[in-house]
């Protein structure tokens, strides 16, 4: 039944057709409604590619994707035995889609450069070879190509690259297949456009976040130590104990005789010695470890989701580190090195809140300074 409905509704078609141009005294044959017919079939099938193309170009999938599958529904609706899409970028083509064999891909990226499509790339103007023989350009001969279709890609003066259309038939495509063809060849330009587009976005997106990301550790970094000042600290210690980070340590160091450094020193050396120290530190540290500077010579560093015992160890050898490095003017310093002592304190089994937390480090921080400087006190 569905075949005798659709048959009689082409009979239909046809005949009403017939009436409207013998009327209208275009034509004076059936041949000539039949072509006219075919014309409004290639018609209607050009408006269904278009829709089925505006729903790929709807679709967030990356351009490489959409202009696969466009290419694949043209090669499939048209009947075009190959079909390329080459992208000009930076004074350069490379081949963004084809189906042809990659192994031809070397000589069809450069195929506007052959004298007889070069003329048409430079004026943006179609250009359509064909012969009942193979074409003479690179690769063609192979692939026995007779019908060749060229759409310079051009959008506001700009020429993006070029879209090959060959087939084996010679005469493969005529006049209204070249017209829709080239309604089609906008939406591909656009495409790549839109490509460009996303790929400029992503880069300054990309530049916008390392950016921000210099300014976030300039607005939370010491301007002298580069270390995270005493603002984010308090910042990181609220996440500690707003509970995504609740077994954590915290140890606070000091300068030993750091007041005797500077007055034999100076000032500069001073902080050129708090500087060394604060890298040397860093050097030391896991990506999940943050380093303060707490003040003057005052240095903390939390260790998030670490244990009593690693954090106790961790923190004698940071002491002992420090023993060992060799800084600038030590052997003036009592004993002749440098030194620091270490106060660590733990979350949850010493407190509560961040306040609670810091004063049992600094607490311990003076134990260790009360037994004879150079040491670690965590209980």
């Amino acid at each position: 039944m569905e075949y005798l409905l659709i048959a009689v509704f082409a009979v239909v078609i046809v005949v009403l057709v017939f009436l409207n141009l013998k009327q209208s005294k275009k034509i004076g044959s059936l041949n000539e409604v039949s072509e006219n017919y075919s014309v409004m079939v290639k018609n209607y099938s050009t408006i269904t590619i278009l829709q089925e193309i505006m729903v790929i170009l709807g679709t967030k999938m990356p351009a490489s994707e959409k202009l696969e599958q466009v290419n694949n529904i043209l090669v499939s609706r048209f009947g075009i035995t190959y079909s390329s899409i080459i992208e000009h970028k930076n004074g350069e083509n490379r081949v963004k889609i084809s189906n042809v064999d990659s192994a031809y891909w070397e000589y069809m990226k450069d195929i506007d450069r052959e004298e007889m499509f070069a003329e048409s790339i430079g004026t943006n103007i179609p250009k359509y070879i064909t012969a009942t023989h193979p074409l003479n350009y690179p690769s063609a001969l192979d692939r026995n190509i007779c019908s060749t279709l060229v759409f310079p890609l051009y959008r506001n003066e700009e020429y993006h690259g070029l879209w090959v259309l060959e087939d084996i038939r010679a005469n493969a495509f005529d006049n209204v297949e070249k017209i829709q063809l080239s309604i089609i060849k906008d939406n591909i330009t656009l495409i790549l456009q839109n490509n460009d587009y996303a790929q400029d976005l992503e880069i300054k997106t990309s530049e916008l976040q390392v950016a921000n990301k210099k300014l976030y550790e300039m607005a939370n970094r010491d301007g002298l130590t580069g270390a995270f000042n005493k603002a984010f600290m308090h910042q990181k210690l609220d996440e500690v104990f707003n509970g995504s980070q609740r077994r954590s340590a915290l140890m606070i160091m000091d300068i030993d005789h750091f007041k005797k450094y500077n007055d034999q020193n100076g000032h500069m050396e001073g902080d050129n010695l708090l500087k060394g120290l604060a890298q040397l530190l860093s050097e030391s540290l896991r990506d999940k470890d943050f380093l303060f500077r707490f003040g003057g010579e005052e240095f903390v560093i939390l260790f998030p989701e670490t244990a009593r015992e690693d954090a106790t160890m961790v923190a004698d050898r940071l002491r002992q580190k420090v023993a060992d490095y060799v800084f600038p003017f030590e052997e003036k310093q009592p004993g002749g090195n440098l030194t620091i002592s270490v106060g660590v304190a733990f979350c949850p089994d010493d407190a509560t809140n961040k306040e609670q937390l810091l004063l049992v480090a600094d607490e311990r921080l003076y134990k260790a300074k009360e037994g004879g400087r150079n040491r670690v006190v965590a209980e």
